[in-house]
């Protein structure tokens, strides 16, 4: 059945991969997918490390004014613990309103006061913040302008502040919680789940580990996208290209149509995924020589986003056995799109029908592509039916098999109506253009579903 596909497979990957352009398209975007994430995580830890030590400039305020119509008697003396220059220094002054500030400071003849006027909305309760300067101070309206950050960044505490609770019930809120979780079994020998630590690392990734599910089903999903078109034309092509020679009649004495089909469509393949897996790998390699780089020139930084690239080791996510099933996955989901491709070159005859059919594979990777990105976005919660239908299953089971959120059971079925479906593509395919060739078709299904159903095909 698959006489000769080797000679046809070498041919075509040669012919692929053989050109000038593939290999300086490969390397170039190699390199710089290398160094793209090295370079973006730098400058992330380089700004991280920059925040880290800049602090608060002077408001250039002695004294402050709080004007608190929300609350009374409201003491912002903990204000004194913002961290920057001269803010630990200022002295607090709570008056009735703005007015009984402008006087107390014209009568004492301040220069460097200012006054905090605070006010609540009445329908959606939210805290306003003005700063008043009064006439003749020597406070610049842009030093005055730096106690605005300091209220930002005191935020939630300045809030507590102006509603008017006092110190002490702020202490009791900074008072943590003690918390623990126990089996039924180890409640009465107090043995806590949250000693096991690979337990407590799943609690606490749980998050990040949500929305790496979500990166990855798009990913896979954007990756498939990409490929088959990008590369579904091509084998469309490729297979067309002897119909219109007279070369045809010569290669099906030689080679079983099977053997042509599959040895193009896995020679265009093998060229696109070969280039895939390079850049992927380049990316990875850019990610973790990234991270490794920045703990190293900017050890004290703190970013999150290198904190969570860091949180994937913790997370037990990649598997051997998971990620190799996911690969596969991933390849024979490639290859079922790609066979659609190489039915569509089959039933054409030249290379204009073969742009016109190309919608046949376009049109299901469209449609399974908008169901996935509709339904399955939560691999958590992905109906299982997505995992099973296999235009939908080579979307969506690489991440499910990867986060581990699908049993083993449906994942072997979902895995084996690809491969079966694609197998089976390959073979239609090959049974199409063999008859096309032989009953000299003009293409069109139709035209394919007439000859496959006549008498002595």
């Amino acid at each position: 059945m698959l006489k000769n596909f080797g000679k046809v497979f070498k041919f075509t990957f040669h012919n692929q991969t053989g050109p000038a352009s593939f290999k300086v398209l490969t390397i170039a975007l190699a390199v710089i997918l290398f160094l793209l994430p090295v370079g973006i995580l730098l400058l992330i830890s380089m700004n991280a490390n920059k925040n880290k030590d800049i602090k608060l400039k002077s408001c250039g305020a002695e004294k402050i004014y709080v004007a608190d119509s929300v609350a009374e008697n409201v003491d912002f003396s903990l204000m004194k613990t913002i961290d920057g220059e001269g803010y630990s220094d200022i002295t607090y002054v709570v008056v009735k309103d703005a007015d009984e500030a402008v006087s107390k400071i014209k009568e004492a003849g301040e220069k460097k006061s200012l006054i905090l006027e605070i006010e609540e909305d009445e329908s959606t309760k939210e805290i306003s913040a003005t700063i008043v300067l009064p006439t003749g101070s020597e406070i610049k309206k842009e030093d005055a302008e730096h106690f605005y950050d300091a209220i930002d960044k005191m935020d939630t505490m300045f809030v507590v502040l102006a509603k008017g609770i006092n110190l002490s019930d702020m202490q009791e809120l900074s008072k943590t919680v003690d918390t623990d979780i126990f089996k039924v079994s180890g409640w009465a020998s107090g043995t806590s789940l949250l000693s096991d630590k690979d337990i407590a690392n799943e609690q606490n990734n749980e998050q990040i580990r949500d929305g790496f599910g979500l990166i990855l089903t798009l990913l896979v999903c954007m990756i498939m996208y990409f490929i088959v078109l990008t590369y579904g034309s091509s084998i469309t092509k490729n297979i067309v290209m002897e119909k219109s020679s007279k070369l045809m009649d010569t290669l099906l004495i030689s080679v079983k149509p099977e053997s042509l089909v599959f040895g193009k469509l896995l020679g265009v393949l093998a060229a696109g995924l070969l280039q895939i897996f390079i850049w992927i790998a380049m990316l990875v390699g850019g990610v973790i020589a990234g991270v490794i780089l920045s703990e190293q020139i900017f050890p004290d930084a703190n970013s999150p986003v290198i904190t969570f690239l860091k949180s994937f080791g913790s997370m037990d996510l990649f598997r051997p056995v998971p990620v190799i099933l996911a690969l596969v996955v991933l390849i024979f989901g490639i290859v079922l799109y790609a066979a659609l491709a190489a039915f569509a070159g089959a039933i054409s005859s030249t290379m204009e029908q073969a742009a016109s059919n190309q919608g046949i594979f376009v049109l299901i990777l469209i449609v399974s592509y908008f169901i996935v990105i509709f339904t399955a976005m939560d691999p958590n919660s992905t109906p299982v039916w997505l995992y099973l239908v296999p235009f939908t299953a080579a979307l969506t089971l690489p991440a499910g098999l990867v986060l581990g959120t699908v049993s083993g059971g449906i994942a072997i079925a979902g895995v084996a109506a690809i491969v079966v479906l694609a197998l089976a593509l390959v073979l239609f395919a090959g049974h199409v253009y063999k008859a096309l060739a032989l009953y000299k078709g003009t293409g069109g299904i139709k035209k394919v579903f007439k000859i496959l159903t006549a008498k002595n095909t």
